[in-house]
């Protein structure tokens, strides 16, 4: 029955859906006139074109003007359209799921290119790590203290290198300094053991000699020295 209804029978006729039965009589006289192939006895291409279009002008009215064929096409019309609509909305679906997909396909790019990137940034760190470890091994610690400072700048947030910072701080006698990276990579991991062993080593440095003290005392061998190298013999 659907391909039976498949063509439009209202526009076959040009008129409204709503069209009383004397407006479809009315529409299909008019066009039988216009389109009866006897119009063309001497043409037979146009006369078969005739036939054809006044056989669908014929099976629209007799679809529709019979009251219980005509109810059943509209049913029929009528649930074209839900599937249309239908179809249409699931298109639409579809789209927004593809769009939504490459959003998220997107969004998955950038998360694993800034994970390359923090990996490729923790690399170089830990290369840092390495070498001030060894410079500070041979105390040389003012370039230790350059290549620490660079593996905090690539990761912040990794308390190893807070300490070794600290570490190398605490050699060159600037406690302050020390106890400053040492609270970072606390920020970083409250529970690490080594930042909180460096903490405890400074505080048990600050109450054994406090910083004013150790420079007081440190003032105070310089002018014994120069007292003893300017004393007159």
């Amino acid at each position: 029955m659907m391909q039976e209804f498949e063509e439009d029978y209202y526009a076959i006729l040009g008129i409204d859906e709503t069209a009383t039965p004397e407006e479809i009589r009315k529409a299909y006289l008019k066009l039988a006139k216009k389109l009866h192939p006897d119009r063309y006895p001497n043409d037979p291409e146009q006369r078969a074109v005739a036939q054809r279009e006044f056989a669908k002008v014929t099976k629209a009215h007799d679809a529709i003007m019979d009251a219980e064929r005509r109810a059943e096409y509209d049913a029929v019309r009528l649930l074209q359209k839900r599937q249309s609509i239908s179809q249409e909305n699931i298109a639409k679906v579809t789209a927004s799921q593809n769009i939504s997909s490459d959003k998220i396909q997107s969004k998955a790019q950038q998360a694993q290119t800034q994970k390359d990137d923090e990996n490729i940034n923790i690399k170089w760190a830990n290369k840092h790590l390495e070498r001030a470890d060894e410079l500070f091994r041979k105390k040389n610690y003012k370039e230790a203290e350059t290549a620490m400072k660079e593996a905090v700048r690539l990761v912040p947030t990794e308390a190893r290198y807070h300490n070794k910072l600290a570490e190398i701080y605490l050699a060159r006698g600037w406690r302050t300094l020390a106890m400053t990276e040492v609270q970072a990579a606390l920020r970083g991991d409250p529970k690490n053991a080594e930042a909180k062993t460096l903490e405890a080593r400074i505080k048990a440095l600050n109450r054994d000699s406090p910083p004013g003290q150790a420079r007081k005392a440190k003032k105070g061998f310089f002018e014994q020295l120069k007292e003893i190298l300017t004393r007159k013999i």
